[in-house]
């Protein structure tokens, strides 16, 4: 027994002295000392070299090699990819231009908004037109519980046509509603329509039939408003009911 520890010390202080020669890290329990991270060669030098200089980046960009060159060279990469936009853009899959993505339509739109709060809760009629025809309709009537009914579709351009023309016979754009009648309980209507660089935002208290209009100070711009509404809530649903085969309720 005695000569195996004699063996087991003898082996330690031969591998404490191989350590010390040798440069290594004498750890005879096996302890976690992170020696291991200390052994690695510095990285530092690999790291600078691992990005490009300013010259090897202007080498790689074609743009930026041809001013250095002071010739016109030609990216195989960026020719093929300007001819899959273009084809992209043919199908109508491309990016929009600048200023006629989807924020920027909604700045140019027709809006009508009619609705009111009662004992059914929020019942409204409303629907957008953009200047792409992008139709958006929603009807909420809640009665009996129904649901809201959304729905989207792409107008025609010569159904945009129409719209446009609709509009400038009806001669609203030349109507104000200082003195038409505001929100009350039986709800509001509101109006906002921008066309050919003009705008108009128009906000009343809802209208159930002419009668209403003659009880105001401005009943011939309220039948304006009242005839272009009808006009325009005839030509929508008929839209909806043949799209999508469902008769929406107003």
């Amino acid at each position: 027994m005695k000569d195996a520890l004699t063996k087991v010390a003898r082996s330690l202080k031969v591998a404490e002295l191989s350590a010390k020669i040798f440069g290594n890290a004498f750890n005879p329990t096996g302890a976690r000392t992170g020696n291991y991270i200390l052994r690695q060669s510095f990285r530092g030098e690999h790291m600078v070299r691992y990005y490009p200089s300013q010259l090897e980046r202007n080498l790689v960009k074609v743009p930026r090699l041809s001013r250095l060159v002071g010739e016109k060279l030609y990216d195989p990469d960026e020719i093929d990819r300007l001819n899959v936009n273009d084809k992209r853009r043919a199908r109508g899959k491309g990016a929009p231009k600048k200023g006629e993505g989807k924020r920027a339509s909604l700045a140019k739109k027709k809006k009508r908004y009619s609705g009111h709060k009662g004992r059914y809760g929020h019942e409204f009629f409303r629907f957008e037109i953009n200047k792409h025809g992008q139709l958006q309709y929603a009807n909420n009537s809640r009665y009996r519980n129904d649901r809201i009914i959304r729905k989207e579709l792409t107008l025609s351009p010569t159904l945009m046509k129409e719209i446009k023309r609709i509009i400038a016979d009806s001669e609203i754009m030349l109507e104000s509603d200082e003195k038409w009648p505001k929100q009350n309980e039986d709800g509001r209507q509101q109006l906002e329509i921008r066309m050919d660089g003009k705008s108009i935002s128009f906000e009343a208290a809802k209208i159930a039939s002419l009668v209403d209009t003659q009880k105001t100070d401005d009943p011939e711009g309220l039948k304006v408003l009242y005839y272009l509404v009808q006009d325009f809530k005839c030509l929508i649903m008929s839209i909806i009911s043949l799209h999508f085969k469902i008769k929406p309720i107003a």
